[in-house]
């Protein structure tokens, strides 16, 4: 298993977080996320050997928010 953290721009609402937990949980290889709107970002487990962090990136960005930095 492998986290990283995905600091989020363009959400405007606890609904934004929600909408954006839902979509990455429903990707293969994803064991768990939690979103912050308070804090601007995910944090995702992830089995690295399923799923990547470019997709994960892609995932999130497909409904119009802009991931702007990653962390461990």
């Amino acid at each position: 298993m492998k986290s990283v953290t995905l600091k989020i721009a363009g959400m405007h609402c606890e609904g934004c977080a929600a909408t954006i937990k839902a979509l990455v949980e429903r990707e293969a290889g994803v064991k768990m996320a939690s979103v912050s709107f308070a804090g601007s970002e995910a944090h995702i487990l992830f089995d690295p050997a399923e799923i990547g962090e470019d997709r994960l990136t892609t995932v999130v960005e497909r409904p119009g928010f802009r991931v702007t930095g990653r962390g461990p």
